[in-house]
């Protein structure tokens, strides 16, 4: 990993960070402390590229809390560059040259101060080489158009209620769902909810969800029927748990097959992705069946769940490739690769490595031992773990690439579709092993590129966006909720590591907003914008497990 200048400037940072620490008790913010702190964080670049030094991640970007370097080349017989920036300095008013500069590399950031003085909208930066006499010279003027995003700026509206309760709803409604209910009846994915053509990630989150319902249901049932048995319930929860987990196992590769113990990324005709990608697997969604079979053992005691789980464990151990990955989608028939794209490991696959390296060791192993300290299966799973994250430290920890990686849509070249879901994922756990300045990196690098606080940039339904909020991928630059959930868990992990009140701050404004829009029954809409369409239930799952990670980390006194 090269260190960068924002590695430093995190340094020369910490006076002001003590500044946002001012938050007292009684639920009395510091906000001028806050929001002075937050603007003056925004005035510094975030992993700014530099020729044979660090790539420009930004080609592809459209908006920006940070000020940005860009990929501008050098021209021969230039002495120096001259910036000049363009804009409406309000929105009735007509684009002018709001600001010009000299630097001596046409790559250089955006000054901070010439940043700082930009209200949210869209700009140009054009720059121009300079001879020596410091006219210009005859090469082309280049340009880029981009939205400079806004900062955080508290406060925001309150939450609407504890996010301790808010995620027990979740897990109650998913209990609730019709299409869930009916499990008890059916022996196939019932009808009535069209995102069951991805089953591996669907009925892993619900199965997770169902766990944690009969594990405390006992807030969740606010929202169960007037005079419903709480106790039947829970009973019945794990019941479609186990139909849903076997479904899997029944429906998953056979011992002997390229994947085997694999279960299905895609299952029958209710959307044309699933009709399309038929054969083809995802190599990020095992892990989730094996998170919730584990879960479903640790709830039921049936060791058949486990055995379930270390069985994805093996294979992902057997095939892993040379580099300490996979490819990211293979055909079932054989295990071909379907392009060359490479799995970026994230918080399922690693996390379901130490889950599996607990289930082997002698009791009292967390999971996260040193592979030299384990023997057998323990040391392979942690082995395989280690040489995983091995992986993301030489790729996307050092080139930027954070590749969008989705089931619905085709994989895309280096930097085309960024997104922020495995870039948290790492950052969650540099933090845990004690490297915060690259985790506040990657937490500050999501938030400059996917957190929306205010002023949307205008793209789609921009104008219904329900702010503060966060955005997915650059390909899908829409807010969903589990974008949310991404947030709230980095800018958690972020206070909890470092005491920087401004993190617990913009954990809250998202959680806040989260619990303001759940329904009445507990759900949680994907959207958060104007449109309708089927709720993903894993989003909702994801945001209640992040809301009790947050709801648990204010009641924990941060490192420091």
């Amino acid at each position: 990993m090269l260190a960068t200048p924002q590695f430093e400037m995190k340094v020369e940072l910490a006076a002001m960070c003590a500044l946002s620490s001012l938050v007292a008790v009684a639920n009395a913010t510091d906000w001028p402390a806050i929001n002075a702190a937050a603007r003056e964080q925004a005035k510094s670049p975030i992993r700014a590229g530099a020729p044979g030094v660090r790539p420009f991640w930004n080609a592809h970007a459209r908006a920006f809390i940070h000020p940005q370097a860009f990929e501008f080349g050098e021209v021969e017989g230039a002495s120096g560059w001259r910036f000049a920036l363009e804009g409406q300095r309000e929105p009735s008013k007509a684009v002018e040259e709001i600001a010009t500069w000299l630097a001596p590399h046409p790559w250089l950031p955006v000054p901070g101060d010439v940043w700082d003085s930009l209200a949210p909208g869209y700009y140009t930066l054009r720059i121009e080489a300079l001879g020596e006499d410091g006219t210009p010279l005859s090469a082309p003027v280049s340009e880029r158009r981009f939205y400079r995003a806004a900062v955080f700026h508290g406060p925001y509206p309150a939450a609407s209620r504890d996010y301790r309760d808010a995620a027990a709803r979740v897990y109650a409604a998913v209990y609730n769902l019709p299409h869930v209910q009916a499990w008890l009846t059916s022996d196939d994915p019932p009808e009535g909810y069209d995102l069951y053509c991805y089953p591996a990630k669907i009925l892993s989150s619900m199965i997770r969800a169902l766990c944690r319902f009969a594990e405390d249901g006992a807030l969740g049932d606010r929202v169960l029927p007037v005079g419903a048995d709480l106790r039947a319930a829970r009973k019945n929860a794990l019941a479609i748990a186990r139909k849903m987990a076997d479904w899997l196992i029944a429906h998953s590769q056979p011992d002997g097959a390229p994947l085997a113990n694999f279960p299905p990324t895609y299952w029958g005709d209710r959307r044309d992705v699933a009709v399309n990608y038929a054969g083809q697997n995802m190599l990020s969604y095992p892990a989730h069946a094996a998170q919730a079979y584990f879960d479903l053992a640790e709830a039921t005691g049936e060791t058949k769940y486990r055995d379930a789980a270390l069985a994805i464990l093996r294979t992902y151990v057997r095939l892993q490739g040379d580099d300490g990955t996979w490819p990211l989608k293979v055909r079932e028939s054989d295990g071909s690769p379907v392009r060359a794209n490479r799995l970026l490991p994230g918080r399922y696959l690693l996390g379901a490595f130490d889950r599996a390296i607990a289930a082997v060791s002698p009791a009292g192993n967390s999971g996260l031992a040193d592979p030299r300290s384990l023997s057998g299966e323990a040391a392979d799973f942690a082995t395989a773990r280690d040489r995983a994250f091995a992986f993301i430290e030489r790729e996307p920890l050092a080139t930027w690439n954070w590749d969008g990686q989705f089931e619905d849509m085709d994989p895309m070249p280096p930097y085309q579709n960024l997104q922020k879901g495995v870039a948290v994922d790492t950052a969650l756990r540099l933090f845990k092993m004690g490297r915060n300045a690259e985790a506040l990196e990657i937490v500050d690098w999501c938030e400059d590129q996917f957190t929306v606080w205010s002023a949307p940039i205008h793209h789609m339904d921009w104008q219904h966006w329900k702010t503060p909020t966060a955005l997915e991928q650059y390909d899908y630059y829409t807010p969903i909720d589990a974008s949310m959930g991404d947030m709230i868990g980095a800018f958690a992990a972020a206070y909890r590591a470092t005491g920087d009140a401004i993190y617990l701050e913009k954990a809250r404004a998202l959680a806040d907003n989260i619990t303001r829009n759940q329904r009445a029954d507990g759900t949680i809409p994907t959207y958060f914008d104007s449109r309708g369409g089927s709720d993903w239930v894993n989003c909702m799952v994801y945001v209640a497990d992040r809301l009790e990670y947050l709801s648990s980390i204010e009641r924990t006194p941060p490192c420091k």
